[in-house]
């Protein structure tokens, strides 16, 4: 094999340690008020966010391993669970988005480019929803008990 040098590492290994630590960067120094931790190769975000002078401050957690979508939940105050305000049933999570618009890719996708900002916009929306009685902000219908006509 003279003047041929085989490369021993052609492929980029990265673990869930790697990708959680820098997403763990990137929310400290894009969102300094956001708290995060990082325990058994998973990111924990803590943040709180009061829509207007006249709402409730929303205390919210986000858990990401690395690998799958990062999961939103509310932490305070309790939100009960219903089909119309866009929230997982199995763990109250929140819906962000739809497969249909994007899916989750850590090469491509960042916590504080799109899960904060748009944690932030779910608590405006439920805002509206409190007053209106419908979830303002355009959807796709997925919803568990979905009524037919």
């Amino acid at each position: 094999m003279a003047g041929k040098r085989k490369k021993f590492f052609e492929t980029k290994y990265v673990t869930n340690s790697v990708i959680v630590g820098r997403e763990s960067s990137l929310i400290r120094r894009n969102f300094p008020f956001l708290e995060t931790k990082l325990q058994n190769g998973i990111l924990y975000c803590y943040g709180e966010y009061q829509p207007t002078e006249y709402s409730v401050t929303y205390k919210y957690r986000i858990k990401y391993n690395g690998f799958r979508s990062p999961s939103v939940t509310v932490l305070d105050p309790f939100i009960e669970y219903n089909d119309d305000i866009h929230m997982y049933p199995q763990n109250r999570s929140l819906c962000l988005y739809h497969k249909t618009d994007l899916v989750w890719d850590t090469q491509k996708h960042h916590i504080h480019e799109l899960i904060v900002p748009w944690t932030h916009e779910w608590f405006i929306f439920y805002e509206l929803y409190l007053l209106s009685g419908k979830w303002e902000h355009p959807f796709v219908a997925h919803n568990k008990n979905e009524k037919h006509e």
